[in-house]
Order: structure tokens, then sequence, then C-alpha cells
């Protein structure tokens, strides 16, 4: 009995380690993201996110822009780059703009002889990114860019999207054989864990992101052979990041500031933000 606390008090203190140094640098963040206006957006009563097929990935990334996006990474993201200042404030609201896409099913594709020879795409990132970028210089908002062949969101930030046909995260979601992709109860504790973007709010959403595993379908975590605990942190990562993502498909404005402090102490806690 003595041998089996012991483990679970390493467990616990190792945990609680890796919160306790995240959630000291939440609260650095708060004047970035609460640069942009917040108004009150209508939550559905819903929590259930229909499914619907996406565009082909030949055509444009579709993303859901608005006012507060171009206003919030305009004054995060100024001509003299600053990466702590930036990057979580532009992840967040590409996560946002991408988050109706994220959540939805995309059903497979017919078997052919082509898929039989050619892997399925995966999610064009670059094509998202351009679209962006494109739309952020459309409206007159120029971010800052390091050198000519490193880009602010793919390379300086290392920003990535995901889809959740891609993922398997059943501690956070659950897919109907109709497609309907229905948030588990630990997700929607987010609602209440990360309404509040201040030090102890911030403090609150890293703890309840903390239930959030990745893993097979019936919630254990595939290892091949040579592979070590980087994989099982890259899925937690991904299902956290998916839990977030699910967050500001509900009410953008009001969870951006506490997604974007969460983003930067993930980010500078040692615990990398995305993993491509």
């Amino acid at each position: 009995m003595s041998v089996k606390i012991s483990r679970k008090s390493t467990k616990m203190e190792g945990k609680n380690l890796f919160v306790s140094i995240a959630v000291m640098l939440c609260f650095c963040l708060g004047s970035f993201a609460k640069a942009q206006p917040l108004m009150r957006e209508l939550i559905s009563d819903s929590n259930t996110v229909p499914a619907s097929p996406l565009q082909s990935q030949s055509q444009l990334c579709k993303l859901d822009l608005s006012e507060e996006l171009f206003s919030g990474v305009k004054a995060a993201c100024r001509e003299d780059l600053d990466r702590r200042r930036c990057c979580p404030v532009l992840s967040a609201w590409f996560y946002a703009a991408y988050a109706h896409s994220a959540l939805r099913v995309i059903p497979a594709p017919p078997p052919s002889a082509l898929s039989s020879i050619q892997p399925s795409e995966p999610l064009d990132n670059q094509k998202c990114a351009n679209s962006l970028q494109d739309s952020l210089q459309r409206r007159n908002v120029y971010v800052g860019q390091i050198n000519e062949t490193c880009d602010t969101v793919l390379c300086f930030c290392g920003i990535r999207l995901h889809q959740i046909s891609s993922l398997e995260c059943p501690a956070a979601f659950n897919i109907s054989a109709a497609g309907e992709v229905k948030p588990t109860a630990a997700v929607k504790d987010l609602e209440h864990k990360c309404r509040a973007s201040s030090y102890s709010g911030c403090t609150q959403c890293l703890g309840a992101l903390q239930k959030l595993k990745g893993g097979g379908k019936n919630g254990t975590q595939k290892v091949r052979n040579g592979e070590n605990g980087r994989l099982s942190k890259m899925l937690n990562e991904d299902c956290q990041l998916m839990g977030l993502t699910w967050l500001l498909a509900r009410n953008k404005t009001a969870y951006i500031p506490t997604v974007s402090a969460v983003l930067r102490a993930l980010m500078y806690s040692g615990q990398p933000l995305t993993e491509s």
C-alpha cells in the first residue's frame, strides 16, 4: 500500500509542478488580449455541433473573420515583432476563425483506385495561413516578419490547425454515428473554468485542460515500438487545443482573452504550442 501511495504522490507532484509553472505566466498577457473591444455574443443552447461536409481541400480555406480579429492582431503583432506578445493572440484568433470548420466531421471519401495509391490529403495549413494573411493585408493590417523566408503564422509562431476528424480525444469529445460532435463533461466544464482571464481564471482553465487527454478509441494511448512520452504529449496537447477551439466556437469574444493567456502560459512553460 505504501508503494502505491508513493507513486500516486509522485505523479500528482509532477502534474502540480507543470500547472504551477504555467499559471505564473497567465496574467502577463491580459493587456494584449483585451486590446479589442468586448461585445457580448449569444451562446447557442445546444452543446452539439451539427455535422456538415466541408468544402474541398483544393478550395480556399474557409475562415470566419471579424473586425475583432483584425483589431486584436493589429494591436498584438506590430512591426517590431515580439513572439511573446504576438503569437498567443495570433494563435487564439486563428483558432477562432477556423473553429467551426475544425469541429465539423468530414465524411471519409469513397474508396477508389487512386485512394489506394495516394494518401489522403492532410489539412493544408499553408493555404489557411495564406488566406489569413491576405485578409489581414486587405484590411491594412500588416504583421511583422523576421525575414522573407519565415512567415509569421507557420514559421515564426509555429501555429498548426487541426481538424477533429483526424484526432482521437475520447475524454473530450464523442462523435456519434451520424457524425455529430458532442463535448464531454470535461469540455463543458471549460465554459466555467475558462471564463475569466484573470490570474485565478487562467489557473482554473489550465487545471481543467489537464482532464482532456488524447488516446485510442477505448481511451488508451497506443505507443509503437521506439516511441516515448513525446507522442503522448503531442496527442494530449492536440486534444487540449481542440477543447479551447470548442470554447472559441461557442463564444470567441468571451473566451479570447483567457485562451490567449493560456496559450502563452503553455508556450513559455516548456510545452510547445503546437507540433508540426
